[in-house]
């Protein structure tokens, strides 16, 4: 194990607490509470995303980011952060936050702002959550380029981008790095530079056992490890991604409000 890995924070990363609507809300906050103690008692403090850019952390803090700006943060993850007083970083796709249909599912940019102003750090998920590994070059440049000026607009500056499905390759890195990203975040592979951050994917049901080998030191060691020895057509995270999972269609929403959006309309942040 190289001395990089062993000192690396542990950054995690979370989607939908209720596992898309299957656990009520109370039973996930409860659930989600209790693995933060879990994590606190096995000696890992958390910090925030500014704290880890800056190089200020070890290989016992812990920093906490969602992705996708589901309904589920605003309603279950951030009270119970704001509660612990855990300053997480929530990934937000610029399109979703402008849809007007989409209040049962997901965050607006008047929740956005709100859980901004309470010390949440906002990241870019790019615009619409395609794949910018499996989209054509201009597109792919047009969606990091998009997403970081509808984020600008909404006075929201931000330096960070997490890849829709963790995925990326060369051109992809170059192209954020282009837009005046200061870092880019995947999912579990990567790691060879800022421009590829891995975090280690939890859903909060976690048993204790597997907790704590998901927060071990070797934990990708030992995934890209087994990895090597899996023929690569049978590797989940390099294959293509459907496309019925493409876009807030994967979320059963139309696609044209967000068309309307992207032409310039005004969201209103109404249901």
């Amino acid at each position: 194990m190289n001395e990089r890995a062993m000192s690396e924070p542990r950054l995690l990363l979370y989607h939908d607490l209720t596992q898309h609507g299957s656990i009520p809300a109370e039973a996930a906050a409860v659930r989600f509470e209790s693995q933060l103690t879990r994590i606190a008692e096995m000696g890992f403090r958390f910090a925030t995303m500014s704290q880890y850019l800056a190089g200020e952390l070890g290989s016992r803090d812990v920093v906490v980011t969602f992705d996708d700006a589901l309904r589920s943060f605003h309603l279950v993850a951030w009270p119970v952060l704001v509660r612990r007083s855990i300053l997480p970083t929530l990934f937000v796709v610029s399109e979703f936050a402008a849809r007007t249909d989409a209040r049962d599912t997901l965050m607006n940019w008047d929740d956005v702002h709100e859980v901004a102003a309470s010390g949440v750090t906002i990241g870019c998920h790019a615009a619409s959550h395609v794949p910018l590994d499996e989209i054509p070059p201009e597109q792919m440049r047009s969606e990091i380029t998009r997403s970081r000026a509808a984020f600008a607009e909404q006075g929201l500056p931000t330096t960070t981008l997490a890849y829709p499905f963790g995925r990326y390759n060369a051109d992809v890195k170059a192209a954020t790095q282009a837009a005046g990203f200061e870092a880019a975040f995947t999912v579990m592979k990567g790691g060879a530079d800022r421009f590829e951050i891995r975090r280690r994917l939890l859903t909060g049901a976690e048993n204790p056992a597997t907790l704590r080998f998901m927060l071990s030191d070797g934990f990708f060691t030992l995934r890209d490890t087994a990895r090597g020895l899996i023929p690569r057509r049978y590797l989940k995270q390099d294959q293509p991604i459907a496309k019925s999972r493409w876009g807030a269609q994967a979320l059963g929403l139309s696609a044209e409000d967000s068309a309307a959006q992207a032409e310039g309309s005004s969201p209103d942040g109404a249901a």
